[in-house]
């Protein structure tokens, strides 16, 4: 009798412990779940090729599901802005070292004749240029100087050679002036611009921003 005792005994112990164990390792779930709650994966669909793999005589096509996006929106249009050709004098209105003042496509330009051979000069001696009327360093007008056939800054003292196309040659600047290319019309003594070989002071693009439409003939 005492050994049924003793083995009831040791069966209750094992049940209880078993039971205390079973409680135990549920509590560590339930705690665990509240310490590290669960993260919600969403799937979403991924644009993959079919795949075909070939095994010696065999072969297995595999097929996933294929999600495209097609954009409705159109790209942007881009409009390339140039340059106009716009009568800007006539030969018979210059003398030599007395400039014209006009405009080009809202920019203020000299058209003068040098007198002298010079780069980029047009008309029956190569001597009538043009050039922006605005200083490269800081962007004030300018004065031509017959004597030296120079462009000069009244405010800072920059110099550049109209014969020359626009060299600096004294001052601030570390470029040449801009200068008009031009075309001579030989019937009619008419002169024309047709762009600038760089850009004006103070624009990224000179025929974009452009302030007025042109005036002269095309």
């Amino acid at each position: 009798m005492s050994k049924d005792k003793g083995v009831d005994s040791n069966r209750r112990a094992v049940i209880i412990g078993g039971a205390a164990a079973i409680a135990g390792i549920a509590a560590g779930i339930v705690i665990g779940g509240n310490a590290f709650p669960r993260t919600t994966v969403e799937e979403k669909p991924i644009t993959s090729s079919i795949v075909k793999e070939e095994i010696g005589t065999s072969t297995t096509t595999v097929t996933q599901t294929v999600t495209s996006t097609t954009s409705t929106t159109a790209p942007p249009v881009s409009v390339p802005v140039a340059y106009v050709r716009q009568k800007v004098a006539n030969y018979s209105q210059l003398q030599v070292g007395t400039p014209i003042t006009t405009n080009y496509m809202g920019y203020t330009v000299y058209i003068v004749r040098t007198g002298v051979p010079s780069v980029g000069g047009v008309g029956p001696n190569g001597d009538v240029v043009g050039y922006s009327a605005y200083c490269a360093h800081m962007g004030y007008i300018l004065e031509y100087d017959p004597n030296t056939r120079c462009m000069l800054c009244p405010q800072h003292f920059s110099q550049y050679d109209a014969t020359a196309g626009g060299m600096q040659v004294v001052g601030h600047p570390n470029q040449f002036l801009p200068q008009l290319i031009l075309e001579y019309d030989e019937s009619t003594g008419d002169i024309y611009a047709v762009g600038f070989n760089r850009l004006v002071y103070g624009t990224y693009n000179t025929a974009a921003q452009a302030s007025s439409s042109p005036m002269g003939e095309s």
